[in-house]
């Protein structure tokens, strides 16, 4: 009966049964109880059955797309994956790459930004410049808020900068958005080095905002990296996101 419920009444909920979380992410409830025992997803055990508080789950599986070893964080990307090509929100895959949503003119290189705030100021005007972001100032709060729970900076000097929810309303579709800084900021990584690389990714619903995560901590951890902090241009950074990303489907 769960498998037949709505997003929508799904997400007036406080807690959902594993059924309902399985369906509004597209996982099997085996996947997810394979989590909770190997991986301690947060849930409360009530009357022996299982209840997850969505905000939880996201929260968690955030933190865990950039703890996780690859094989993990491709087996989550890879479950995403398959329930949007199969609702239809993603086309195929090869429209729905990341590198198809990071459009030129959402690419910054060498800016001259120095603190945490300057970062989030250009990275969201970056996005208003793009075409696709409806209210700039509502992204802004979004990006801080998030960031007040603990920071996006990750180890080797990037960041993966996201609102803490999607926010549907005020963007066009899907997009990613790339800063690069001329010196590296004190963004709170937990190596406690600089953050120089910042990615913004905007999405529409948890699954395609959990799968951009998971693909681009995959690009990132593959060795895509040292390419975009090297790159001399927009088209450069295009450039190095898409063979990335293509190098990764391969080995998938």
């Amino acid at each position: 009966m769960s498998q037949n419920i709505s997003p929508e009444a799904i997400l007036q909920q406080d807690y959902l049964t594993i059924g309902q979380l399985a369906a509004y992410l597209g996982w099997s409830p085996r996947f997810i109880e394979g989590l909770v025992r190997g991986e301690h997803l947060p849930g409360l055990e009530i009357d022996n059955q299982w209840r997850f508080r969505r905000d939880d789950v996201v929260d968690w599986l955030e933190q865990k797309i950039q703890t996780l070893d690859t094989a993990r964080v491709s087996e989550l990307e890879a479950k995403m994956e398959s329930s949007l090509l199969t609702d239809g929100t993603f086309r195929s895959l090869r429209t729905d790459r990341l590198a198809s949503r990071l459009p030129l003119n959402g690419i910054a290189l060498d800016g001259p930004q120095s603190t945490k705030s300057e970062v989030l100021h250009s990275i969201t005007a970056l996005a208003e410049a793009t075409g696709l972001l409806f209210d700039k100032d509502y992204l802004l709060t979004s990006l801080v808020d998030r960031e007040s729970l603990c920071s996006t900076a990750m180890p080797g000097g990037v960041a993966l900068l996201h609102p803490r929810r999607p926010i549907p309303a005020v963007i066009q579709r899907q997009f990613l958005c790339f800063l690069r800084s001329a010196r590296p900021v004190n963004f709170g990584a937990e190596d406690g080095e600089g953050t120089s690389i910042f990615f913004l990714l905007c999405a529409p619903d948890d699954r395609s905002h959990l799968h951009g995560l998971a693909r681009l901590a995959r690009i990132l951890h593959g060795g895509g990296l040292e390419k975009l902090k090297s790159a001399n241009s927009a088209e450069d950074v295009l450039a190095a996101l898409a063979a990335a990303e293509a190098t990764i489907e391969a080995k998938a």
